[in-house]
C-alpha cells in the first residue's frame, strides 16, 4: 500500500521566538523583542503616507486623521509624565528606597525640548483650521486602553521608559524620513494658501519647520540630536537601577505600544475605505439611473412599449 502524502498545511509554521541575548541593554531588548511589530508598522506607514499627500488629496485632511489619535499618546503620557515630575520636585526625599530612586531618576530623564505635547498641540490647532472639525473623526484610543495605561504608569512608573523608547526614538528614525515626504508636499498644501516662502535651491529647513508636522522637529541648531544623545546617556542608568521585572515590564508594555499603533493605523484603513465607497454611492445611483433611463427610452422608441 503506497505511503500516504501529508496534506500541506494551509500556513507556513509560526517562526521560532526571538532569542534575547542575556547580556542585552534595555533598549537592545526592546528592539529585539519587537522587530517584527516595528517592521509591519513601518510598512504600512511606508505604504500609507504617500496617500495623505499630493497628487492623492488636495487638503491634509487624511493626514490628520492619521495623526489625531498618535498625538493622544503622546500627550497622554507626557502629561503623566509631567505630574510625576512635579510630585518628585514638590515633595522631598523621605526614604532612600528603590521606589524613591527610580521615581527621582524618572523626573530627570527626559531632556529639556524632548517632550513633543506643546508642538502637537499647536500643530492640532493649525491642522483643525485647514482640515476642518472632520479630523477628530478618527480611531479612538478607547476608554478602556487608556484608562489602563494612565492607571499602569501611575503603579509602575517605570513603563514610562517604554512610551519614551517607542515613541520619541521614532521621531528620531523613521520620523526624519516622514517629515521630509510631508515637507515635500509645499507649504500651499499645508496652509491652504498660496505661498510667498522663498526656498534657495537646496535648502529644506523652512519646508521642515511649516505647521502641521512642526513636532518632528526640534530647537537649536542640532535639530535635537544633542536631546537624543543625552536621554540615550541618562538611560543607561535604567541598567543599574531597574530590577529585571521591571526591565521585562517595559519591553512588554513596548510590545503593547506597538500593537496598539498598527491597531490604530488597521482601523483607519478600514475607515477611509468605508467612506471612500460610501462616496462612490450617489455616482453609482446615478450611473444606474441614467442607464435605466437609457434602456427605458430605447424601449419606448423601439416599440416594446408601444406593443404592449
Amino acid at each position: 500500500m503506497a505511503a500516504r502524502i501529508p496534506t500541506p498545511s494551509l500556513s507556513p509554521p509560526p517562526p521560532p521566538p526571538t532569542m534575547i541575548p542575556q547580556n542585552a541593554t534595555l533598549p537592545g531588548r526592546i528592539n529585539t523583542a519587537t522587530r517584527k511589530q516595528h517592521t509591519e508598522l513601518n510598512r504600512l506607514l511606508i505604504n500609507r503616507l504617500p496617500l495623505s499627500l499630493p497628487p492623492h488629496q488636495e487638503t491634509p485632511l487624511l493626514y490628520s486623521k492619521g495623526i489625531v489619535p498618535f498625538a493622544r499618546i503622546f500627550i497622554l503620557f507626557e502629561i503623566e509624565w509631567e505630574l510625576l515630575t512635579r510630585q518628585v520636585e514638590n515633595k522631598p526625599a523621605s526614604s532612600s528606597s528603590h521606589d524613591q530612586e527610580l521615581r527621582e531618576w524618572l523626573a530627570n530623564l527626559r531632556p529639556k525640548g524632548l517632550a513633543r505635547s506643546h508642538r502637537l498641540r499647536n500643530d492640532l490647532k493649525h491642522l483643525r483650521l485647514v482640515a476642518g472639525p472632520t479630523m477628530f473623526d478618527t480611531p479612538d484610543l478607547g476608554t478602556e486602553w487608556t484608562r489602563k495605561m494612565r492607571s499602569l504608569v501611575r503603579s509602575k512608573p517605570h513603563v514610562f521608559v517604554a512610551f519614551a523608547w517607542v515613541f520619541y526614538m521614532a521621531v528620531f528614525s523613521g520620523g526624519r524620513w516622514i517629515r521630509q515626504q510631508l515637507a515635500n508636499a509645499g507649504p500651499e498644501f499645508w496652509t491652504q494658501q498660496a505661498s510667498t516662502l522663498q526656498v534657495d535651491k537646496g535648502e529644506q529647513s523652512p519646508l521642515l519647520e511649516l505647521p502641521g508636522f512642526s513636532f518632528l522637529s526640534f530647537d537649536g541648531d542640532q535639530d535635537g540630536e544633542d536631546l537624543k544623545a543625552l536621554f540615550k546617556t541618562r538611560l543607561a542608568d535604567a541598567e543599574r537601577i531597574f530590577t529585571e521585572e521591571e526591565k521585562q515590564g517595559v519591553v512588554d508594555i513596548a510590545g503593547e505600544l506597538f500593537d496598539r499603533s498598527i491597531c490604530l493605523v488597521t482601523e483607519l484603513d478600514r475607515r477611509v475605505s468605508r467612506q471612500r465607497i460610501l462616496s462612490w454611492i450617489p455616482t453609482i445611483l446615478l450611473a444606474v439611473v441614467g442607464v435605466f433611463g437609457l434602456v427605458l427610452g430605447f424601449c419606448w422608441n423601439g416599440g416594446l412599449v408601444r406593443g404592449l
